[in-house]
């Protein structure tokens, strides 16, 4: 796991840092003057890598709760699956709220954009299955929302393919089959 963790940040590390110096390139060509010096750029590269580190750091957090989710689920055992569903919910809310506070590069935008948007739906999913796991309605209500939270988690998965697609890193996701 950490190898895969090296690489992404290498990575990440390589695109900002090629991206930056493509523009500074085009900045000279242009005979513009350089309006970030070094050390900006060293920060905003700092920067962009705590980031990623951060949603390394959730990522391997939510596989967990994913594939704990899925075994509950699998296993029709409803009370460990609100269990679950509830670690799954305060994850992803603790990881919008970290992503928030996260100033990163117009390289990274986007993908912190759909970042974003995938915890959002990974939330909401979470949200109803845990409906799912409390309710006492009927089997047909429950697979309403069952079905909800499994859409949910395929968009919040797509979201995800784009913030990886947007990095130009290829993450090996097999989270769909997860709901």
């Amino acid at each position: 796991m950490k190898k895969y963790i090296y690489i992404t940040f290498s990575f990440l590390l390589a695109l900002v840092v090629f991206g930056i110096y493509n523009e500074s390139n085009n900045d000279k060509i242009a005979s513009q003057p350089q309006a970030s010096s070094p050390q900006s750029i060293l920060v905003s590269i700092y920067k962009d890598v705590q980031w990623g580190a951060n949603v390394q750091k959730h990522l391997t957090i939510l596989t967990t709760d994913f594939n704990n989710v899925s075994n509950a689920a699998n296993n029709s055992n409803y009370a460990e699956l609100a269990a679950c569903t509830q670690y799954t919910i305060n994850h992803t809310q603790k990881a919008i709220e970290e992503n928030d506070q996260y100033k990163v590069s117009t390289q990274l935008q986007e993908a912190q954009k759909e970042w974003r948007m995938a915890l959002q739906d990974y939330n909401s999913a979470g949200k109803f299955l845990f409906q799912v796991a409390n309710e006492t309605k009927s089997d047909n209500e429950r697979f309403v929302n069952f079905k909800q939270a499994a859409t949910l988690s395929n968009s919040g998965t797509s979201h995800l393919k784009r913030m990886s697609e947007s990095l130009g890193i290829n993450l090996s996701l097999n989270l769909n089959s997860t709901l």
